[in-house]
């Protein structure tokens, strides 16, 4: 079974479509359905590691040894700051990475609640491109999710392998795990 968040739905059916075969995960309770749907797809071999800079190097290695993009998925806040030098590195040797954090609803953003940091863009110029694909609650704002995780793949993909970072803001309950199967979503 699966999250019952749309938006980590849409992206674990992309990153499949896109051969994506090697996820790093740290542990987190606001990642925690982005690893579940990593771990259950079934195609995506996941990797946990504790420390989320050393976790984006171990994804930099993986992606130099296997000349594809790795993800690595952290929890909210400071961990994404962790990533930043293997993002920095993993760009400038042109086998960049997929970083993808979890994060609060953006009414929660600077209002003294912990781990709630402005994400988006937090990587600054070390990643080809940053999206923030919020949970959808129309088929027009799915198609958007669609397009936007599309958009960072195709990036990831390009002959000087940029790293991108896809953040994904996530409401409570963050555990219900009661989709049968992945969304069919279309690989642009």
């Amino acid at each position: 079974m699966y999250s019952n968040k749309e938006n980590i739905n849409i992206l674990t059916s992309l990153l499949i479509e896109w051969g994506v075969t090697d996820a790093v995960v740290c542990p987190g309770s606001r990642n925690a359905a982005i690893v579940h749907n990593l771990s259950e797809c079934g195609t995506i071999s996941c990797h946990p590691i504790t420390d989320e800079r050393s976790a984006a190097f171990y994804a930099m290695g993986m992606a130099l040894c296997t000349k594809r993009p790795t993800v690595v998925c952290v929890t909210s806040g400071s961990a994404l700051l962790n990533t930043a030098p293997a993002v920095a590195e993993a760009t400038y040797q042109h086998q960049g990475i997929i970083v993808i954090s979890a994060d609060r609803p953006a009414a929660w953003i600077g209002q003294n609640t912990g781990q709630t940091i402005p994400q988006p863009g937090a990587l600054g110029n070390f990643v080809g491109k940053c999206i923030n694909i919020p949970e959808p609650h129309s088929d027009e704002e799915r198609w958007h999710v669609n397009r936007l995780v599309n958009e960072a793949l195709i990036e990831a993909k390009k002959p000087y392998r940029p790293s991108v970072h896809i953040n994904v803001p996530l409401s409570e309950p963050l555990f219900d795990y009661t989709v049968k199967k992945l969304p069919a979503e279309r690989k642009i």
